[in-house]
């Protein structure tokens, strides 16, 4: 932002060269990119932080010399209802101040004024356009200047775009609006785009003789996301971006008003039209006075405290510990202590603070999922895994296709339509990751993302694997081999092994994503499988894809501790059993029935074989399955374990319908 020297010495009796007051604003935090000579005058061009719209005029940075300096701030003082004004949506509108001009003669600028315009790069335009951008510049609040007679009905409305409705702004490009956007409108339609530019029709023009003066403060959100819109930016949406000071419309709006009525004439009616629905209320932050030595790093005397806030306008009374601080209406950059702390360091001088090393040189603790997050890419990458970090930016369509119950986290500004929402799952984003390395020649990937997904209940961290291609690729000594099902299987088993968690399949429905009969679910912990081949040929993936995806969150509240077991010291005793079961009982269904009896001689439960083939009813199949018997107190009899079997074989028989095949 460019800012002159001399327009500053109007506010402030400044009696520095403009390099030493370049220095002072250094010191204060206003970064000096450039200084040079104009004229008789010497420009400043200052980086202005996001955060300090409060600085984006000459009234701003002289306060903040003022401050500097220990004087008062001067400046020019306002001059002394033909026209209704409302405003339909509050929330996009905090104030909006008019003021009626009649009789103004519509003419160049005085030298005076354009020079000092077109030295901070504006365009001299007429002698009222020139005072509203001159006063934006002087005091940081935009304002416009409508042409009086041509608004129809003696009205203004700040309102919402009606659908399809078309404006013709100053630049001579017609626009088509929609409800998102805010218009100043009168009786008949929109005659500006609220806080970003004017409407043709309405425009100052050579015959001009009444004027309605606007000074409003816009929805900083809504302005961004009108610009962003329409593609169009000025002066004004720059400002109101980044937040305009509310009480300043009033002033703003008599300021331009009375250099209006002094460059171009004319009479200002008597009553200013101020519409302020919701004024603002004053803002407190407490600023404790211990804090000052424990975040600065050296203590600062209480008048020297007082003094600097003072300076600033802020409003210091005494309470318990330190001050309350009431903060002014144009630094809304200050919301909590260490605000205030800043602005203290700034004032007081960085160079005053000592130069300490640290009393205490500890270690910070590590997040709770941190060590266990560390052990699970260690063990992925030994698995042959590759860790991929993808955004987490998402296109709502594509969200739906994989959680369509979950409601995401919209953005509130997004860089790219197809990038609106927080993602709801880690699936898309993975896939797209496989798409472009397939789409760039490479075939044989192993994947993992560990990361968040997002929805309007809070986020998780989640685990997913990707694998496709091949798992081994053809060498003199062995055969080329897909990744397959039972690969992911492994992965997925030395996963929860990790933290000692059993893979055991539950009842719960498989993700419509997923391969019927080729997926595994474990409740809300894991599902895995294979890829559902219509969402494979969305992404023209050519071989099949395993996907595995799990609860980071619930897998580490699952950790069991690992228990030590002594090495048997009595043999064991196995038994094996040939099944005939119905074609609809699984292995983890006779597994569990017999895991159910409790018996604690019974240390392993694994099925050899499976046979579904003649001589059995189509209805039937034949399972078999080998039990392992042991103690760690003695060695077991053979009648102990035949009523073991005995026992087991009864309960198939009546929860199952078992048989023992002869």
């Amino acid at each position: 932002m460019k800012v002159s020297y001399n327009w500053l010495k109007e506010f402030v009796d400044i009696i520095e060269t403009p390099q030493q007051l370049g220095t002072r604003f250094t010191n204060l935090g206003l970064a000096v990119d450039a200084l040079d000579s104009h004229l008789d005058d010497w420009l400043f061009e200052l980086d202005v932080a996001t955060n300090r719209p409060d600085c984006l005029s000459h009234l701003g940075i002289a306060r903040e010399a003022a401050a500097a300096y220990g004087m008062e701030l001067e400046g020019g003082k306002p001059a002394a209802e033909a026209f209704s004004i409302s405003i339909a949506d509050p929330d996009l509108c905090a104030r909006y101040c008019g003021r009626y001009i009649a009789g103004v003669k519509i003419g160049p600028s005085p030298e005076s004024l354009k020079a000092r315009l077109e030295a901070l790069g504006v365009r001299s335009i007429n002698n009222v356009a020139d005072i509203t951008n001159y006063v934006m510049l002087e005091l940081g609040q935009p304002l416009h200047a409508f042409d009086a007679d041509t608004l129809q009905g003696q009205q203004i409305i700040v309102r919402r775009a009606e659908l399809d409705e078309k404006i013709t702004t100053l630049d001579g490009v017609e626009r088509e609006l929609n409800p998102s956007i805010l218009v100043i409108a009168d009786a008949r339609r929109a005659v500006a785009v609220a806080g970003l530019m004017g409407g043709a029709e309405t425009e100052i023009s050579p015959s001009t003789s009444n004027v309605l003066l606007e000074s409003a403060n816009f929805d900083p959100l809504s302005i961004r996301k009108t610009s962003r819109m329409l593609g169009l930016s000025s002066e004004a949406s720059y400002r109101f971006e980044r937040g305009a000071d509310v009480e300043m419309a009033r002033y703003a709006c008599d300021r331009a008003a009375a250099l209006i009525q002094h460059v171009a004439g004319g009479t200002i009616y008597r009553e200013l039209i101020d519409v302020y629905p919701r004024p603002r209320k004053p803002v407190t932050v407490m600023l404790r006075r211990t804090r000052i030595a424990a975040f600065l790093g050296a203590a600062v005397d209480d008048t020297t405290v007082e003094r600097i806030f003072d300076r600033l306008a802020f409003k210091v009374s005494h309470a318990h510990q330190g001050w309350a601080i009431e903060v002014p209406s144009h630094r809304q950059d200050i919301v909590r202590e260490e605000d205030l702390l800043e602005e203290v360091a700034r004032h007081y001088g960085f160079d005053k603070f000592p130069a300490t090393l640290p009393k205490w040189a500890g270690h910070g603790s590590g997040l709770p999922f941190e060590s266990g997050e560390r052990l699970l890419r260690d063990r992925l990458a030994s698995s042959g895994y590759s860790e991929v970090i993808p955004i987490v930016f998402s296109d709502l369509s594509i969200e739906r296709k994989f959680r369509p119950d979950t409601e995401p986290v919209r953005l509130l500004n997004p860089m790219a339509e197809d990038e609106a929402i927080l993602r709801t799952s880690q699936l898309p984003s993975m896939l797209r990751t496989l798409e472009w390395n397939l789409n760039h020649g490479v075939r044989d990937l192993q994947f993992y993302e560990l990361g968040k997904t997002y929805a309007q209940d809070g986020e998780r961290r989640s685990l997913i694997l990707a694998a496709t291609g091949a798992l081994r690729r053809k060498s003199v000594y062995e055969s080329e081999r897909e990744f397959n099902f039972f690969d992911m299987k492994g992965d997925v088993e030395d996963v929860l092994d990790t933290f000692n968690i059993e893979l055991n399949s539950s009842d719960d429905t498989i993700p419509a994503y997923y391969h019927s009969g080729r997926a595994v679910r474990k409740g809300d912990l894991v599902v895995f499988g294979e890829l559902h081949p219509d969402y494979a040929a969305e992404y023209k993936f050519r071989n099949r894809v395993y996907i595995a995806e799990i609860d980071v969150e619930i897998m580490l509240e699952s950790k069991e501790p690992r228990v030590i077991k002594q090495i048997p010291k009595f043999p064991a005793i196995r038994r094996d059993f040939s099944l005939l079961l119905s074609k609809g009982t699984r292995y983890r269904d006779v597994e569990l029935a017999i895991r159910g009896l409790n018996i604690p001689e019974l240390v392993r439960i694994e099925p050899f074989d499976r046979l579904e083939t003649r001589p059995f009813a189509e209805s039937k199949y034949s399972l078999a399955i080998s039990l392992m018997y042991q103690s760690p107190q003695r060695t077991l009899t053979d009648d102990e374990v035949e009523n073991f079997d005995h026992a087991i074989l009864n309960t198939l028989k009546q929860r199952l319908g078992a048989e023992l095949r002869q």
